[in-house]
């Protein structure tokens, strides 16, 4: 497997599945102990320390390519166990939502351009610098291949920007982007939203123009 695709996606789940968790609501849901909570805690600051210095030109070389593969390593593993744990809970019914978030489902196939796309790309931030994020859409149903299934022409972004342990935004909270595009998507702030919450939903546009259905929300703080 092409390593930088497979950090790409590892990180999009990562990314979603553990803020999502570790609520406080997660927590008593899907009865997480405090070792549990500790460790995906713990992992998600390791790993995006080091996917940062990975990506990040200034320091690239700094982390290896086997130092990054390792960290994948033993997060797979935990979040595997994670989903499992979820998924086995006999005493609640996952939402299509949370099903989603926990990589429980199966996306449906695109529509090949007739009429709105069915499935929703998969949104991760590949470069954060100072002020700034690159993010990217992957095609979640072929990854490796293409950002975009047949029958897309663009994508479209839905942004939200809240303090800093505020709840998460409601759809209606989002200001989508007139900079649609076709694959790369370019994010500036300002200095006094350092230190808050940026959240990126990302939708595919077939060439009539409509929009089809939103993906999961892509969660990172600003520096």
């Amino acid at each position: 497997m092409n390593l930088s695709f497979k950090i790409l996606r590892f990180n999009f789940y990562v990314n979603s599945m553990i803020p999502f968790a570790i609520t406080s609501e997660g927590i008593l849901r899907y009865g997480f102990t405090t070792i549990q909570v500790t460790a995906m805690t713990d992992f998600l600051l390791d790993w995006n320390a080091k996917l940062k210095s990975y990506v990040d030109p200034l320091t690239h070389g700094k982390i290896t390519v086997d130092a990054i593969n390792g960290v994948y390593q033993s997060g797979f593993i935990l979040i595997t166990s994670i989903k499992n744990q979820v998924k086995n809970n006999t005493t609640i019914t996952l939402s299509s939502q949370e099903k989603a978030i926990f990589g429980l489902y199966k996306p449906l196939l695109p529509s090949g351009g007739k009429g709105l796309p069915k499935s929703s790309p998969s949104i991760t931030c590949v470069l954060q610098a100072y002020l700034s994020m690159t993010l990217v859409a992957l095609d979640p149903l072929n990854i490796f291949k293409r950002a975009k299934p047949p029958g897309i022409s663009y994508l479209g972004f839905k942004t939200a920007i809240t303090e800093a342990g505020a709840p998460a935004p409601k759809l209606t909270d989002y200001a989508r982007q007139e900079n649609e595009t076709e694959t790369v998507f370019e994010m500036l702030f300002t200095a006094d939203q350092i230190g808050k919450t940026f959240y990126i939903i990302g939708f595919y546009i077939n060439g009539k123009g409509e929009a089809g259905k939103d993906s999961i929300p892509y969660i990172i703080t600003i520096m």
